[in-house]
């Protein structure tokens, strides 16, 4: 049995506690959120079920760059400076233009109900959803999967279908709206192309986390 390497999953849990950090700081300086979405969300129905794909992406973010490390550390390096850089630009954006999504009241006597009903416990109030980090990230999922060079082609094609299933949840459980899906994505496509060939600073932050 291969032993585990501790590196990457230590690095992913530095930047997740980066992220939830910035986070809270941001909803304490932030002013009056607007509320967001058009007629086409409304017609978007609450599905349960789509509570799996979301829950699942909480492991994708320590799987997925884990993978990434044992795979092509250049992919693993570009990852994290994408993630890096998508969070600090949707907190700048989340402290200018606050923005809020209504959420339907839900049944929770089912069991998947329930466990949406924990979601938004969990990020309540429904602050700092215009862009979507849930989003933006299962984009870098995408992306770096394909340009990862020893990855196999049907991990790749499963890591589309997943990451495209989480995006989808995201207005299946009314935690986002679809400006919020898009917005995301493009700062992780944007971001994705500035880093695609930066060899000098990915040298530079491998050399930095020794890897």
């Amino acid at each position: 049995m291969k032993k585990i390497d501790v590196k990457p999953i230590k690095i992913s849990f530095c930047l997740i506690c980066f992220q939830i950090l910035i986070y809270f700081f941001t909803k304490l300086i932030q002013g009056s959120p607007h509320i967001i979405g058009s007629t086409i969300d409304t017609n978007f129905p609450f599905i349960n079920i789509f509570i799996i794909p979301y829950v699942i992406w909480y492991l994708m973010i320590f799987l997925i760059p884990y993978i990434f490390y044992k795979k092509d550390k250049n992919t693993f390096v570009k990852y994290l400076l994408c993630y890096l850089i998508t969070i600090i630009i949707a907190n700048i954006i989340y402290v200018i233009y606050p923005s809020v999504v209504l959420r339907p009241n839900i049944d929770t006597t089912i069991f998947l109900n329930k466990l949406v009903n924990l979601i938004y416990a969990v990020d309540s109030p429904a602050l700092n959803c215009f862009p979507s980090i849930h989003c933006a990230i299962s984009m870098m999922f995408i992306l770096y999967s394909f340009s990862c060079k020893n990855l196999n082609i049907k991990s790749k094609i499963l890591v589309l279908i997943i990451s495209i299933l989480i995006m989808l949840s995201t207005l299946f459980i009314k935690q986002h709206v679809i400006l919020d899906l898009v917005s995301g994505n493009i700062i992780a496509l944007i971001i994705y192309f500035i880093l695609k060939n930066n060899t000098k600073l990915v040298n530079k932050v491998k050399k930095l986390l020794k890897i």
